[in-house]
Formats: C-alpha cells, structure tokens, sequence
C-alpha cells in the first residue's frame, strides 16, 4: 500500500481509483486528510454513492428530559469490541465543547447531524455522533440570547446530495423575532450629581420625597425595555393581531455552511394565509413540564415542513425560496395536552397524536401540488399500557440509556435495531381491556424507513408496528442521574440515524465571512 507521501504524487485520476478500493470508513478518513483529496472524492461522489455510509437504519433516540442538564441516548446495549460494529458512537456527546455544570438540549435531527444549543442555551452547534465532529454555528444576534426565547431552530441535511447543512431559523413570535440590544448606559460621568443635605449641617433640609424620585429617574434610565414596551412597536397598523399570518414574503434567518454565514431570504407564499397573528398567539406554546419546547420538523425530498404555532405546518422549499401552509389534521388548540409529533416514515410525512391512550396517525399526499392529509391508523393503546406496566419487571430489555455510569466500558456498539429479528425484545399482540386508561402514551419519533411509532409511558419505551398492530418492548429511558421527582418526563426525543458523511471538523468554529 502507497504512504500518504506516494499518495500525494499520483495524478487525480489514479488517486480516485485508489480511494474507490478503500472501506467506506477509510474513504471517509482519506476525505478529510486534505482539501485536494476532499475535491476529488467530492467531484466524483465517492462517498455519495456509498450506501453503508449514508442513513439507512435506526440506532436509537435522542432524549431530553424535563429541567434536566444534558441529553441522553437510548438505544441498544453495548456489546464486545468482537462485534461486527465498524466504528463506534458517542451516546453521551462528551466529544462536543460543553463543561460541568452547563445545561444544554439536542434541537432536532437530520439524517445523521444533530444540532444542539449548548453553553446554557446560547451557543448552536452541529455535530456527528457518529464521526466524533463538531462545528459551532456563529452567532446570528449581537446580544447573547436563548435560541429557545425567541426562534425555533431547524436542520437541513441530506448526505446523498451534498454534505453541507443549513440551519433555519423560525420565529416564534412576530412581535418578539430576535432579542433587543440593550439601551447605551450612560457613563459614570454623565449622573446627574446631587447631594444629600442634612438637617442642621446645611440651610436645605432633608426631603425623603425628593431622595425616592431621584432614585426613580436614574432607575429608569439603566432598565431594559419591558416585553409590553417591544410589543408596542407594533402598534404601526390599526389593529397588528389581525394581520394575515405567515406574512408574504416570510423572511427568514438561514445560516449555510457551505458559505459559512447567516443570510436573510425571503421566501414567497404559495396559496392562502392560514389566519392572523391572533390566530397564531392563541396557540401557546406548552408549559415547561409538558414539552416540546419547539414544535417538530421533517425534512423530505428537498422539502423542510416545520410545525408552527397556530396549527399550521409550513414547507419550505430552499430551492426556490417559496413556501405552503398546509393545516394540522387535527386543532391542537382543542387538546393543550395532546403531544403532536411531525415525522418522516415509510411512505413520506407523517403526523401523530396520542390522546387518553388514543393513537391517531395521518400521511401527507402531495399529489399535483395539493396538499391533504389521509387519515391512514387508529388504535386504544390501553391493552398495552396496562401489559407493558403489569409485566415490565419480567422483560429483558433490550435497548438500554447512556449516562455517566454506562459510558466508560470501553466496548463498542451494535449499531443496528432489527425490529423483524430482535429475539431478546418482549412483543405484545393486539388485545382488549375493560379497564380504564390512565397515564398514556406519547409519541417519540417515527422509524424512517418503517411504519413503525416509538411510544413511551413515561420513560418505558415500546415500538409500534402500524401494519400488524403489536407493539415491541424496548426498555426504560430514564438516566440514573435524572434525579427530579415530580416534573419526570421526556419533553423532546429525536429518532437518531448514523451517517458517516458531513462537512464537520473535529473541534471547529465556522466564523461568518
């Protein structure tokens, strides 16, 4: 075998016939050697055309968990270093630039990135649990801010088309789209100088009055501007909450690694209005014990559909800067205590809610530019719910939560979760109940590539087949060091699917140009 020295000689040509003989991980390393040899496996889509890198199969779910610190993984359990596995996933993210006692969330997921808002909320960043890689993301604002407290943040990325990524900013509320820089302070210099006189020392006597109303002006001066004060701004039209929402053109913060910088774009309406900015306010987020705290998006053949506030879904398409409002097949403003989830599976997108043990499961058709949802699964999870509570002692549990008591074994994983072969799963066939339901099930992801709905009580997570109406026992997603007692809860879970692609180097800060 040639030395990288040798290498470096042969003309691209010979170098490209080289790098086809390699295994796809090796190919993956060799790209990331130099930008010559990244051009010339990147000119001839090398790794593109290597299915066992990009996404093919579910290894398990991103989950973050109510008032708690960091995320956590749920998936298979470890095996030796002798198993087939090729490399190696970081479960727990302890590759990313975080440090103890930061609190930090995993944003969303797509075909193998995953994007995360760490340093306590303030810092987006990009990684590959997968390759161990990182990228911070610039700030947008001059102002450190929550992304959460003033925009959903989402990810576009498709590794068989390019290995860039994009990060889409949605405001959550039009009047509140970015936080305020604070007012200039005036210089110690500039004060106003008083004195305070006091009775028998100098002519003026002390006046309490007059103390508390300077005190009051120099307050008034030093504090921010108040929400109802920002909210104000708008009031330039007659009545602002009557406004057709989303607004045409929508303009948007989109920041591309393949440039390196956040751009404003503006994209043009296709259709109606779904209804006014009233409309979209009444849609109040869910209080911070019953998440998500930003609704759920999917990306799907060049599409990002995106679940807003007022019962509304918007696809964007960033390849012509258009988008469609396409309504909820349910109003969720009916039920505040309804978990919808927004995914992609077998047949395209999906749409899920689970009410009172109710599953209900709709698909997008999207046939001749219509949009319309086909109502395609019911079922009453109550049976399962008193099985899987009933029997959950007896169950070996195949899928396991990485915390820092189960990270440190050295061993490498299985990767895959082969739901038709998964001996050691408990399953459970379809069945009925008189009993009453109580507690219930929310939804955590949709497999990708099967009709297949991860659900969980709580923490106990099963999957549910939609064609043959049985249900898989997966185990318990609780970390050890969850340690809350009464606000326990998953608030957002991402289905996680590795990928051996994308434009990430280890430890790197994207700078805007």
């Amino acid at each position: 075998m040639e030395t990288p020295t040798e290498l470096a000689a042969l003309p691209d040509d010979a170098l490209a016939h080289v790098f086809r003989s390699l295994p796809a991980r090796s190919l993956a390393d060799a790209r990331s050697v130099c930008k010559a040899w990244r051009a010339i496996v990147d000119a001839r889509g090398l790794l593109l055309r290597r299915r066992e890198l990009l996404p093919h199969f579910v290894h398990g779910v991103f989950i973050n968990c109510i008032d708690h610190s960091r995320p956590h993984l749920f998936s298979r359990r470890r095996f030796p270093a002798s198993s087939s596995a090729s490399y190696e996933i970081d479960g727990m993210l302890d590759f990313l630039p975080t440090y103890h006692g930061d609190w930090w969330s995993v944003l969303d997921h797509c075909r193998g990135l995953v994007l995360c808002d760490i340093q306590r909320g303030g810092q987006l960043c990009v990684c590959n649990p997968a390759m161990h890689t990182w990228t911070l993301v610039p700030p947008r604002w001059q102002v450190w801010a929550r992304w959460r407290y003033y925009a959903g943040a989402y990810l576009i990325f498709d590794p068989a088309m390019s290995v860039h990524y994009e990060v889409v900013l949605i405001p959550i509320d039009p009047e509140r789209s970015q936080p305020e820089p604070p007012r200039p302070q005036k210089a110690r210099s500039e004060w106003p100088v008083f004195e305070v006189r006091f009775h028998g020392v100098d002519d003026a006597p002390f006046c309490l009055d007059d103390w508390l109303q300077l005190s009051s002006d120099l307050s008034d001066e030093e504090e921010p501007p108040s929400v109802d004060e920002d909210m104000q701004e708008l009031n330039h039209v007659d009545d602002p909450c009557q406004v057709e929402w989303p607004p045409t053109p929508w303009t948007l913060d989109v920041f591309s690694s393949r440039v390196g910088r956040w751009e404003e774009r503006a994209f043009v309406r296709q259709g109606d209005p779904v209804g006014t900015v009233q409309d979209m306010q009444l849609d109040q987020p869910k209080p911070t014990w019953r998440g998500p705290r930003q609704r759920y998006a999917a990306y799907w053949r060049g599409g990002l559909y995106v679940h807003c506030r007022g019962s509304f879904i918007v696809r964007f398409s960033l390849r012509n800067d258009t988008y469609q409002v396409i309504k909820t097949p349910r109003d969720i403003k009916e039920n505040t205590h309804a978990k919808p989830y927004l995914g992609i599976s077998e047949k395209g997108v999906y749409f899920g809610t689970v009410h009172l043990c109710h599953l209900q499961i709709w698909i997008l058709s999207e046939s001749s530019g219509q949009m319309e949802w086909i109502f395609k699964y019911e079922d009453d999870l109550t049976y399962y719910g008193h099985h899987v509570r009933q029997y959950v002692p007896e169950m070996g549990a195949p899928w396991i939560v990485h915390d820092t008591g189960n990270v440190s074994e050295g061993i490498r994983e299985s990767l895959e979760w082969d739901s038709d072969s998964d001996d050691d799963t408990f399953t459970i066939k379809a069945g009925s109940t008189d009993e009453e339901c109580y507690g219930g099930f929310d939804i955590v992801g949709f497999h990708p590539y099967k009709e297949i709905v991860f659900l969980a009580d709580y923490f106990t997570v099963v999957a549910y087949h939609l064609k043959t109406s049985t249900v898989q026992y997966l185990g318990n997603s609780r970390p050890e060091s969850y340690y809350r007692n009464y606000t326990n809860d998953i608030s957002e879970s991402f289905v996680y699917t590795p990928c051996m692609i994308g434009e990430l180097k280890k430890g790197s800060t994207m700078k805007e140009n």
